[in-house]
Parts: C-alpha cells; sequence; structure tokens
C-alpha cells in the first residue's frame, strides 16, 4: 500500500476519532494529563502512580504521540479518561484545530491544572491557556542531543509555574542549562524534587543461591541503556563457563538481535505478577546506562532480594555502596568492551562468593524496606501540588 494511500486512510480514522475527543472535551474536570505514551517503562509506572492519586476526580489523559504497544493501557484507562491523540497530535492542521478547541475547554474551568512529560504537544498547547491555568511539568531525564525536552520546553519556562524532578542530580543540569540559555536565576526556585514512588508489600523471596545465578536486564531498547553492553558481558560469562543465566525484559525483538546461549529475550512484561516472579527468581540485575535520573528498575529488583550492579549515574550511588553490601557501582566507561569486562568480573565475584551473594540480597530488600518508608512523601506531594 503506497504512502498517500496509508496517510488518507489516518486522516479518515482521525476524524471517525473525532466524536470520542469532543465528547471527552465535553465534560467539566480540572485536572489534564499529558503524557507521549502508555508503552513499557519506569517512566509509563510513575505516571500510572500519578494518575491513581487522581482517579476520583475523573481526569482526562492525553496520549499525545504512538505508543509502540498496548503496553499499560489498561492500568492508564482504570485511573483516568485516556485519549490517543494520533494525527490529531501530527498532523499540521489538525494540531492546530485541537489546541483551540482544547484551549476553549480547559480555559473554561475554574481551577484548571495541565500537568505532562515528554509531550511537545502540551507545550504547544500553553500559548492557548489563560493565565488563571495552572501548568506544571515533569522531567525524568536529559537528553543527550541538544533536542530533547528539557530544550523545547525553554520558550515556556516563565509560563510553567513548577517543574517537578525525580531526582536531586537534574537540578544541576538546570542550573547549567538555564545559564547558558540566560534565563534569569530566580526561575530555578520553580523546581522541585519528587522521588518516585516504589510500591513495597512483599517479604522477601526464598532464592537458591548456590546454583545458577540469574542476571536481569529490565529495560526499554533505547541506546543510553546500552543493551549491548549486557549482550557482551552475557557473552564473556559464558566463554569463562560461569554458572550464569541472562534474561532480558523489555521491547527487544527476537529477531533481531543476537544473543549467546546463555541468554534469554523475554521480550515485553506487562503483568506485574509475571515481572515479579522474574525478580523472585534472580539475584543480579544489570543496568548499564550511560545516563540515569533514578532508575527505578534498581529499586523494583532490590525489593526481592535482586542484587544491582550499576553504571555510577544519577543518584544510585546515594543509595548503593559496597560498604553497604547492597549493591555494586562500576564506572560509567565509554568503551562497552571494557565497560562489559568490568560487569563480568563483578559477576564472577558473586559466582565465587555465595554467601556474600546472599549478605547483599539480605542488605538491598532491607534497604528497599527503608526507603519505601519516603512513598507518603511522593503521594503528598503530588496531592498538595496538585490540588485545586
Amino acid at each position: 500500500m503506497s504512502f498517500k494511500i496509508t496517510r488518507t486512510i489516518s486522516n479518515l480514522a482521525a476524524l471517525f476519532q473525532y466524536p470520542k475527543i469532543k465528547n471527552a472535551l465535553g465534560q467539566n474536570r480540572n485536572l489534564f494529563f499529558f503524557f507521549p505514551s502508555w508503552s513499557f517503562g519506569g517512566a509509563e509506572r510513575v505516571h500510572i502512580d500519578i494518575l491513581n492519586l487522581f482517579k476520583d476526580r475523573n481526569p482526562l489523559c492525553l496520549i499525545t504521540e504512538r505508543s509502540k504497544s498496548e503496553g499499560f493501557r489498561k492500568e492508564f484507562e482504570s485511573a483516568a479518561e485516556v485519549v490517543e491523540l494520533g494525527r490529531w497530535a501530527e498532523k499540521k492542521n489538525y494540531k492546530a484545530h485541537l489546541h483551540k478547541r482544547l484551549a476553549r475547554t480547559i480555559n473554561a474551568q475554574p481551577e484548571p491544572v495541565v500537568f505532562g512529560w515528554g509531550s511537545r504537544f502540551m507545550y504547544d498547547l500553553i500559548p492557548f491557556l489563560d493565565p488563571h491555568v495552572r501548568v506544571i511539568d515533569l522531567i525524568h531525564n536529559f537528553t543527550d542531543d541538544g533536542d530533547g525536552i528539557e530544550f523545547y520546553s525553554l520558550p515556556y519556562v516563565t509560563r510553567i509555574e513548577k517543574r517537578i524532578l525525580v531526582a536531586k542530580s537534574i537540578v544541576h543540569q538546570f542550573e547549567e542549562l538555564y545559564k547558558a540559555k540566560e534565563i534569569p536565576e530566580h526561575f530555578l526556585g520553580r523546581l522541585q524534587v519528587i522521588h518516585n514512588k516504589i510500591a513495597f508489600n512483599n517479604d522477601l523471596p526464598k532464592k537458591n543461591y548456590n546454583g545458577v545465578l540469574k542476571v536481569l536486564f529490565v529495560s526499554r531498547n533505547s541506546p543510553e541503556k546500552r543493551p549491548d553492553v549486557f549482550i557482551k558481558t552475557a557473552k564473556l560469562c559464558y566463554e569463562s563457563n560461569l554458572q550464569t543465566e541472562f534474561q532480558m525484559i523489555g521491547d527487544f525483538d527476537r529477531n533481531e538481535i543476537s544473543v549467546p546461549p546463555n541468554t534469554e529475550i523475554v521480550g515485553e512484561v506487562h503483568d506485574q505478577a509475571v515481572l515479579t516472579s522474574h525478580y523472585a527468581k534472580a539475584h543480579l540485575l544489570m543496568l548499564s546506562s550511560y545516563r540515569e535520573s533514578w532508575g527505578l528498575v534498581v529499586f523494583e529488583g532490590m525489593k526481592y532480594g535482586v542484587v544491582p550492579i550499576v553504571t555510577n549515574v544519577g543518584e544510585l550511588s546515594t543509595y548503593l555502596s559496597i560498604e553497604q553490601q547492597n549493591g555494586l557501582i562500576v564506572p560509567n566507561l565509554i568503551d562497552e568492551d571494557a565497560l562489559a569486562l568490568v560487569f563480568k568480573e563483578n559477576i564472577e565475584f558473586f559466582c565465587e562468593n555465595r554467601q556474600a551473594l546472599e549478605t547483599f540480597s539480605n542488605s538491598a530488600f532491607k534497604t528497599m524496606k527503608k526507603l519505601t518508608n519516603n512513598n507518603s512523601e511522593f503521594d503528598n506531594s503530588y496531592k498538595k501540588l496538585l490540588s485545586t
């Protein structure tokens, strides 16, 4: 089918979708959320946690980009009225119409709040909003190419009432960015750090610390996560005959990625019970990212006694250390072959020191038990922030 025919069909489908959008905009409500997708990922889990705090207020959640899969769609829809915009956020004249229609709805509310992450559609909407509309955005991380949302949103800094950051390390990045772009320093006062929420309602699973070590990689398939380092590490362990099994959980295509015999590509896992089962059986979790803000997956694993071996990124060194015996931090090397070797050496340490593995596993679990006492801070901070 030609591109022109495909695009025509897509445009017609969008027109048939408009009554649903119009109906959603016809209801009175004061909370409007904007997120790019409901796909698999730590950011999306955080967005679900936020939406769940306000489900009794029937918020409207607009998905402004194409989701790669059904992902967490059900979780989003159980917490809010959700509309996937599709072509209405892409085609120039459709988008222009929807911005004006959406602005009329929001401006008509007495105390409206617009909240979002990573949505260019949301930032483009801001000029149409009246002064009484509160605009708040969320920043999970900075990008690498100078074309990320932190740059795209710069023209709207004066209009954004609060910018929520998930880690203190991002504050310094904004300080440098604002200084470079000559944005007045007082706008830094609008930055607020709210750490992500970690659900914790389980006991430490029983694990066999003397058998084959199971190593997890839970991530989306994107360059900053460096999945190739995980695969190279698995290959080194296989060549060294280490008692290890590796599993990749995320949007990894079995037909496109070549892995050694000791590695399984699980794919995406959306069922929380299934994901929990993987954590319960695992011993180690690798995070090979060259940048992270908080690394939610690390803490999710620690709830189940999974020992993290991670690059020194974000704020992970604040929570993990060999002294606390709850995880290992490795240098954030640029050379992926050298980094894979470092990971392999750390995995080998646990293969040869099973008592240390059990000690680290117990300490990781205890660390999480302490950290999750801060979950009420997440709830209270967002409730206060988005109150009307």
